[in-house]
């Protein structure tokens, strides 16, 4: 069984967030007290968007609608008409442009809005406020909702006023398949396993440098090795995080690891993983000779604070370290970013 660790709400949002590269969304909630910030709070973010759309108005544009009628009118589809037609019925199938609401973004919104009320973590009142809404857009349909919905979405002039909330419900979404699977979840904290947690904290590093500095160019590097013969059976090495100094012979690589413990214990004696530093001590050894290194290995924080360096030779040096995910935002985003101005 994989090791839980528990992470608040608020934490956990501004981790999708970067994730899905909607950091705007954790600049917005910034004058607010992070302890307010629960899954219910997020709903009535989404809560509110909808009805700054309700009131302005719902985008409507120019849907495809089929039906099988007796009036002529539109396009006529003749290979599904065929069988009436062979059948000796008066009835053909029509394809007809209408004017509607019944876009893929209202869609989304009703979905979202239907899950809400179904969903136990939230309160009622909130879930009623749900309910109410939903009933304000009788000609969108409410679909079944999937994380590739949303890559099919694209905002022009007319419809960025949906962005926001669009954004939101994405989160939603996400959180709700992360509670669904792992279950153990509250308004204000939610337990993950070790791999989802990994999964979300490497892609989380990668866009919150990508976006919150401007000195190194930021990639996932795939490196050769350095052998000769057959590679088809060495296994391939992927660097989670690479960054390269723009102006400067430097590189950091990074790699998140999550365990319950940040030390091995062999005959009594603790040490740090090593399978990790040796992939991570590979990662750097497969560098050009000109660049000054550094390898980071970032662990979650368990009751033992480690920030330790290990020093290769005078360019290369080997970092560990732990972060607390039940820290404040604010001291998470502080120790990421003085990460790199050491």
């Amino acid at each position: 069984m994989e090791t839980m660790f528990k992470v608040p709400i608020r934490n956990l949002f501004c981790l999708l967030s970067y994730v899905n590269e909607m950091p705007d969304l954790v600049e917005s909630l910034s004058d607010v007290d992070e302890n307010l910030i629960t899954y219910d709070f997020i709903t009535n973010q989404f809560l509110q968007e909808v009805q700054l759309l309700h009131r302005s108005g719902l985008i409507k544009n120019y849907v495809i609608k089929r039906e099988s009628t007796s009036h002529l009118g539109g396009r006529v589809m003749m290979n599904d008409s065929m069988p009436f037609i062979v059948g000796r019925q008066p009835i053909v199938v029509c394809e007809k442009d209408q004017y509607s609401a019944n876009i893929l973004l209202n869609q989304v919104m009703k979905s979202t809005l239907k899950a809400i009320c179904f969903n136990h973590f939230i309160k009622e009142e909130t879930r009623k406020r749900s309910f109410t809404y939903m009933e304000y857009m009788p000609e969108a349909d409410a679909l079944p909702i999937t994380s590739d919905i949303f890559s099919r979405i694209y905002f022009g002039r007319h419809d960025v006023r949906y962005k926001r909330m669009i954004h939101i419900a994405r989160l939603l979404h996400e959180l709700t398949l992360l509670s669904h699977k792992h279950g153990n979840w509250s308004l204000f904290n939610a337990e993950l396993d070790e791999t989802a947690l990994n999964q979300i904290f490497e892609k989380f590093l990668f866009h919150f440098y990508r976006i919150e500095q401007q000195d190194y160019q930021v990639a996932s590097e795939t490196l050769r090795w350095k052998l000769d013969g057959s590679p088809s059976f060495l296994p391939s090495m992927k660097t989670d995080v690479s960054l390269t100094h723009k102006n400067r012979q430097q590189k950091v690589i990074m790699d998140a690891k999550f365990y319950k413990n940040v030390f091995q214990r062999n005959f009594g004696k603790a040490s740090f993983h090593s399978h990790n530093m040796y992939q991570l001590f590979t990662y750097l050894m497969h560098q050009p000779k000109d660049l000054c290194l550094r390898g980071i290995l970032i662990y979650p924080f368990n009751g033992v604070e480690v920030d330790e360096t290990f020093t290769w030779d005078e360019r290369m040096t080997m970092e560990v370290l732990t972060l607390n995910l039940n820290d404040s935002w604010k001291e998470i985003y502080r120790k990421l970013i003085r990460v790199l101005e050491r």
